[in-house]
């Protein structure tokens, strides 16, 4: 009976490390930034509205192609009153950039647009700038099927929906 005893103590304690180690794991996947979930927030605050909050995720030359943030949010905001809406956002793939601290994200989004489900892929150049964390530098989805006709990125890590 001893042996019994300590043998499910054994595993009561192990099972209560795993647990401890996940829920740690799973809080740090939550907070920590990643390029996957930039792309993912920038069209999530776009669905939802948020033009602000998404405009704050893009830097560089990137922003000043987009204009002020009065140009940016009047884009979006004409689009939804024309009857296009974002309805899901969906990461592809990613890969390495051409500088260490650069990764390119392929991204499916599917907008209703004139009744009908329409999927738009792109893929987005994003840096990690000191102080601000991961932004969206530059739409690369062009350069993309430039080289790649078909659009398709080889996959270095997907990410979680």
């Amino acid at each position: 009976m001893k042996i019994l005893r300590t043998i499910g103590s054994f595993f009561g304690y192990t099972l209560f490390f795993l647990l401890i180690v996940s829920f740690i794991w799973f809080l740090i996947y939550m907070i920590m930034p990643t390029p996957q979930k930039t792309v993912r927030y920038f069209f999530t605050n776009i669905k939802l509205e948020k033009y602000e909050k998404a405009y704050q995720l893009i830097d560089g030359d990137y922003k000043v192609k987009r204009g002020s943030l009065d140009k940016f949010s009047e884009e979006y905001r004409l689009a939804v009153e024309g009857g296009t809406r974002t309805k899901k956002i969906a990461i592809k793939g990613i890969k390495a950039g051409k500088q260490k601290n650069q990764r390119i994200v392929s991204v499916t989004v599917s907008v209703l647009y004139i009744g009908s489900i329409v999927d738009t892929q792109g893929s987005y150049l994003v840096e990690k700038i000191p102080g601000k964390g991961w932004r969206i530098v530059e739409n690369v989805s062009s350069q993309e099927n430039k080289i790649n006709p078909k659009g398709n990125l080889p996959t270095v890590q997907k990410s979680n929906p």
